[in-house]
């Protein structure tokens, strides 16, 4: 069985975890721009820094301070997530960047179902997200990517 055989078995295998992760994620309103959600966006960073410690990673949440509301009050920042998996100088070093917070959703705003629960359309596997395709998903996509090759390869040839 090829490699990439092998990949595509270990996800069609992991499906339904996978898409229980992404319900999960998709629970958390991350919010940036409602300020009374911060502390949704502080769990969302926390889960994510979780999966990359299971995967056995290191993570640091980094302070960068806080942040003036238009009524003059202050709230803290959300911190930066810095994660790490692997450190051995002789491979070559993979980036990846990402933001996860979501944009605000509501049913009001026209959705069929509410925004922060994944509801499967058509029975076809797919996903309707309230911005999460550009910040959670992506990420968590990587994420999985990473599972993937981790469970499968003898080596990992990058940090």
């Amino acid at each position: 069985m090829s490699a990439l055989t092998t990949l595509f078995k270990y996800v069609d295998e992991n499906q339904d975890r996978y898409i229980k992760k992404l319900a999960e994620w998709v629970a958390i309103q991350s919010v940036s721009a409602w300020p009374e959600k911060r502390g949704e966006i502080r769990r969302m960073l926390e889960v994510a820094a979780a999966d990359i410690k299971q995967l056995g990673g290191s993570v640091e949440l980094a302070d960068i301070g806080k942040q003036k509301l238009p009524d003059g009050s202050e709230i803290p920042l959300p911190p930066i997530l810095l994660g790490k998996l692997g450190s051995d100088p002789r491979k070559k070093t993979v980036c990846i960047y990402g933001h996860l917070d979501v944009q605000p959703a509501a049913l009001e705003d026209g959705w069929d179902s509410e925004p922060f629960t994944l509801v499967e359309r058509d029975g076809e596997g797919r996903f309707p997200l309230a911005g999460e395709a550009s910040g959670e998903a992506s990420l968590l996509s990587c994420l999985r990517k990473i599972t993937c090759f981790l469970s499968r390869a003898s080596r990992v040839h990058i940090t």
